[in-house]
């Protein structure tokens, strides 16, 4: 099964460098397995990466890694599900380096956060202007029955 993943990760990487047209039915035959692969597990290729950018993220913050030979692969039989990962470290960091990605990352967090905290504001003046000019439509129609009705009452 590991040969699968192999040859999957090498014509993975075939695809994207230039090949010739006896290599199209090979690499047919690889993205063929990794739509299957995907397809067995249960796990979308948007997820498969998704997951593979945080686990980078995740651990370039304590190690220096070789993020083009970073390998990532799910393999799945009857009974189990197996996550198989593959990470050339080229260093460990030091405390600093550590404690300096750690900072970005969180200052990251704050901003996507204070973002996040304004788009909800826009949103809520938004919605409060709606709903005074519903409130204010409401109040001229009630105002305007009110009218018609002690007009009504007058000429009774």
């Amino acid at each position: 099964m590991k040969d699968i993943f192999s040859d999957l990760y090498d014509k993975v990487l075939s695809f994207f460098t230039s090949q010739t047209s006896d290599d199209t039915k090979v690499v047919a035959k690889s993205r063929l397995r990794t739509v299957l692969m995907q397809d067995r597990v249960g796990f979308s290729e948007r997820a498969m990466q998704m997951l593979k950018d945080d686990m980078i993220d995740s651990i370039s913050r304590y190690l220096e890694i070789d993020v083009d030979s970073f390998d990532l692969s799910i393999d799945a039989n009857e009974n189990t599900t197996i996550l198989n990962l593959s990470i050339p470290v080229l260093r460990p960091k030091t405390d600093e380096e550590i404690d300096e990605a750690l900072s970005i990352a969180e200052k990251a967090k704050i901003e996507k956060t204070e973002e996040i905290v304004g788009e909800l504001k826009e949103l809520v003046k938004e919605k409060a202007q709606e709903l005074a000019e519903q409130i204010t439509e409401e109040e001229k129609e009630e105002t305007s029955q009110d009218k018609k009705e002690t007009k009504r009452k007058r000429a009774d």
